[in-house]
């Protein structure tokens, strides 16, 4: 026995539904293999396969074609022996918010059993008989109910063998091109591409009628496979015209509408209820159970068209997908918030929604700063952003949408709903009364130094007027401008100040007059291109797409530094319809500043292209993704090299610690900016990581170099020590300098491992010459002293022998030249005492020896030191020479 619910149990679980559905569910068993008969049978009529597994499945189907199904099924088997076991029961259908289905059935279902029969068996819940009795040909029979199924009286579907239940699923195919048909290029470029599709349509056999005034292209399909045929061949069409030479291409909107009661005449197109101006181009758009119906090979995208997608009946548009189930390229998947896109109209001038008019609008109210929204918004995920789109979703309520979304931007600490609503509303920030106020102020003459040089608010008249504007005071700002007119006749703010109050109270042509007025008036380009920048927003949102894109070229021209003409010819494009052409001005917008990336996600104005400008965005999305694994992985090592290079107490620590922290929070958001902002920061943190490294490279060499000198001089000055057994620690520490020396000159100093121990090893090194320069001094003072006493030693001995020379020679010669002198006292002394006096003698001379020798060491010491230290020198390089 199969059980229902095992099939129940592989459905999604959605815990939240967008759109909730009755419908019926057809349990199929059978035994052996299923003939594939059954599965396209399905399909045709309209049933979506939500579950299966061996020898069962589940199916959903919307409405009463699944009885034609049946019926034709069982019709089939009556010839056709086959075994399957149907049950026909009404369920939920489910959609979440990312467009998964499944289904809900009651609990008494989800405990049936079944096994296959021995024939083909439809057993229809006793709910759905009014249903059968509605088709002619069925009808139903009560024989007793199976085992394993709910205690309801389920009864058999009957057939009538002659009817052929054909399916009512049948639709009109309608494509419509973009631009205006006066244009040659228009005209051109669409009778290229129409070819191609009529060549298609002739090869499916299709009749089509073409609407020449407006360009309509039109056709019947009348089953399910016929639709799945030509939304494929189209959309590969469309591809190879977009990237093969050889095609002609120009971008269509496409919308596929139940035939029902639609006559096939030249007003279908007028009849069928779609606004064409809203529609993506290049994707087929149709109810989202014919986009599900087609689910399995191609991908269903949302399109609001100005309604809540509260029903199975909203609109939907279609991409191929791969043979693995996968789109044929990805797309980004952010949602945008129902609110701001839900309400049709005008768009408001100062924000670009068409929920409330520019008087009114909550921007009026918002100071001066902008910018701050897309920096917090930078550090949003993707899964943040949805989360945020979702609370907008809840707390805007589209009834009072002002009084609400001021509820949200005056929360103290703003929400992430908060934080996209905010940068919504700052994407048209130019055109809004804080940046009129800073254009006023401005004394600079080009946009990129405009506001850095404010003045004060001057001029009467001017600023209560633009005041009594924001406070909606009508009345008072108009007194305040027409009296700033009267007295500034030559200055362009009462006028533009006029315009907008005209623009508030609804008349476009007077605010367009006072714009124009306003920029003859003005003086600076920076002055001239922002009114030329408001006569744009004017013309495009009056719909004037055109008008407006040359305004924004005269913007460029007049201030050539300022990105936001660009974007807003990027934004005017796609509401033509030509968003392919857009992107690469979005591209090179982004390659600029890669806020633009989420400009592009959120802006409520690109709602008809949203699901091209999801799939290019893609690519850029992906190859960022792809830089950001890499360069998380680049982070680590950088962290790591830091702790290899440098000690905890370098100065360079501290900085690039602080850094790698900044980059490595950044590196966990999923955010195009973050990636863009991890790459900068990442480049910038290498050349400085690379920087330091070369700077202490460069002091490590330097100072090797002069640790190297000082080592030979101690050396030098230690090699004439007398006493070299004494010098055990002297020479430990002098070995330890020179081998380290020797490892820092020979290795790869690059190296993180290498890098920081010859860091390491240089300040040891520092440490201990420092410290053998100080036993130096001591050593110094003992050779010294020992050279100094030996040569003092020398000059005394040989004054010594000179004068006991004297001494032992001059007394007795003196005694012998004076034997004839008589009466002397000192000669009758020196007879008498001659020992004595000569012992004195030997001893004053001995003195006089010790100073005068003590003078000549002293006096001679320097020189006669040098003097045998490059002899010793000389001779020890000698020997080295033979040596070698």
């Amino acid at each position: 026995m199969l059980n229902l619910s095992s099939l129940a149990g592989a459905l999604p679980e959605i815990n939240q539904s967008r759109m909730v559905s009755s419908g019926y569910a057809v349990w199929l068993v059978w035994d052996g293999k299923l003939n594939t008969a059954i599965t396209h049978t399905m399909r045709d009529y309209g049933c979506l396969l939500m579950a299966e597994e061996e020898r069962q499945a589940l199916w959903y189907c919307p409405n009463s074609e699944v009885f034609r199904a049946l019926a034709r099924l069982q019709t089939w088997a009556r010839v056709n022996s086959i075994n399957v076991f149907a049950q026909v029961m009404p369920v939920t259908f489910l959609v979440g918010y990312d467009l998964t289905t499944s289904l809900s059935l009651p609990q008494e279902f989800l405990s049936q059993s079944a096994e296959a029969p021995n024939d083909f068996e439809v057993w229809i819940h006793p709910k759905l008989e009014s249903e059968i009795k509605n088709i002619a040909g069925l009808s139903l029979r009560a024989i007793g109910k199976p085992d394993g199924l709910s205690n309801v009286e389920w009864k058999l579907l009957q057939a009538d063998q002659g009817l052929d239940y054909e399916s009512t699923l049948r639709w009109y195919f309608i494509i419509k091109p973009l631009g205006k048909r006066g244009d040659k290029e228009s005209i051109v470029g669409w009778r290229d591409f129409s070819n191609e599709i009529q060549e298609l349509m002739q090869r499916l056999s299709l009749k089509y009628i073409s609407d020449v005034n407006e360009g309509f292209m039109f056709f019947p399909l009348d089953n399910v496979r016929l639709l799945r045929s030509f939304c494929t061949d189209m959309l590969n069409l469309i591809h190879e015209a977009k990237t093969q030479e050889d095609h002609k291409y120009w971008p269509v909107v496409m919308a596929v509408v139940p035939q029902g009661e639609l006559p096939f005449t030249q007003e279908l197109p007028k009849k069928v209820g779609v606004d064409w101006n809203r529609l993506t181009p290049d994707f087929p758009h149709m109810r989202y159970i014919d986009g599900f119906l087609l689910s399995p090979w191609f991908a269903v995208n949302d399109a609001r068209l100005g309604t809540k997608q509260t029903s199975l009946e909203s609109w939907c548009n279609i991409r191929l997908r791969k043979e693995g189930g996968e789109a044929d390229y990805g797309t980004i998947e952010v949602g945008i918030p129902v609110p701001l896109t839900e309400a049709e109209g005008t768009e408001c001038f100062y924000c670009g929604q068409k929920n409330h008019s520019a008087f009114e609008c909550p921007s009026k109210q918002f100071g001066l700063q902008t910018g701050k929204a897309w920096a917090q918004l930078a550090r949003m995920s993707l899964d943040d952003i949805n989360e945020g789109v979702g609370q907008i979703n809840d707390d805007i309520d589209s009834e009072r949408f002002v009084e609400t979304a001021n509820e949200m931007f005056s929360a103290k600490e703003p929400s992430k709903g908060g934080v996209i609503l905010q940068a919504v509303f700052d994407i048209n920030s130019p055109v809004q009364p804080r940046t009129v106020k800073m254009v006023w102020r401005s004394k600079a003459k080009e946009w990129a130094e405009g506001f850095h040089q404010l003045g004060p608010e001057e001029g009467d008249h001017i600023w209560p007027g633009l005041k009594a504007l924001e406070e909606g005071d009508q009345s008072e700002a108009e007194d305040e401008a027409k009296k700033a007119v009267v007295k500034y006749t030559r200055s362009y703010q009462p006028q533009s100040l006029l315009g907008f109050l005209h623009l508030e109270k609804e008349d476009p042509t007077q605010a367009m007059f006072h714009w124009q007025e306003a920029e003859r008036l003005a003086f600076t380009p920076l002055q001239q291109g922002y009114l030329v920048f408001l006569q744009a927003r004017l013309q495009e949102i009056l719909g004037n797409f055109k008008e407006s894109t040359s305004l924004y070229k005269r913007v460029n021209v007049l201030s050539p530094g300022w990105l936001e003409p660009l974007y807003r010819q990027g934004v005017c494009m796609v509401k033509l319809g030509f968003t392919g052409q857009a992107m690469d001005l979005f591209f090179d917008l982004i390659n600029t500043d890669p806020n633009i990336f989420n400009r592009i996600l959120i802006d409520p104005e690109l709602e008809r292209g949203r699901v091209q400008l999801l799939s290019f965005l893609w690519d850029k999305w992906s190859e960022a993704e792809k830089e950001a694994e890499k360069l998380r992985a680049k982070l680590k090592e950088y962290i790591e090299e830091l702790d290899k290079r440098f000690e905890k107490t370098h100065p360079f620590y501290e900085i690039a610690e602080a850094e790698l922290a900044k980059l490595k929070h950044t590196a966990e958001v999923d955010n195009y900016v973050a990636y863009r902002m991890l790459s900068r920061g990442m480049e910038r943190f290498g050349e400085q990581m690379e920087k330091q490294v070369q700077l202490e490279l460069k002091r490590i060499n330097s100072n090797i170099d002069f640790l190297t000198e000082r080592v030979r001089e101690i050396q030098k000055e230690a090699a004439w020590f007398p006493f070299p057994k004494l010098l055990v620690e002297f020479n430990k520490d002098f070995n330890y300098c020179v081998e380290k020396v020797n490892w820092i000159k020979t290795q790869h100093l690059k190296q993180a491992d290498n890098f920081r121990l010859a860091t390491k090893y240089v300040q040891e090194i520092e440490q201990r010459v420092d410290t053998l320069s100080g036993r130096l001094v001591t050593l110094r003072i003992v050779r010294d002293s020992t050279l100094f006493v030996l040569m003092l030693g020398k000059s005394f001995i040989w004054f010594e022998l000179v004068g006991l020379g004297l001494a032992f020679v001059g007394v007795p010669a003196f005694l012998w030249f004076t034997q004839d002198v008589q009466g002397s006292w000192l000669v009758s002394t020196m007879r008498e005492n001659q020992w004595e006096v000569t012992k004195g003698f030997v001893i004053i001379l001995s003195a006089l020896a010790l100073a005068f020798a003590a003078i000549k060491s002293a006096a001679g010491f320097e020189k006669r030191k040098q003097q045998l230290f490059d002899q010793l020198e000389e001779e020890m390089n000698r020997r080295s020479r033979k040596r070698y």
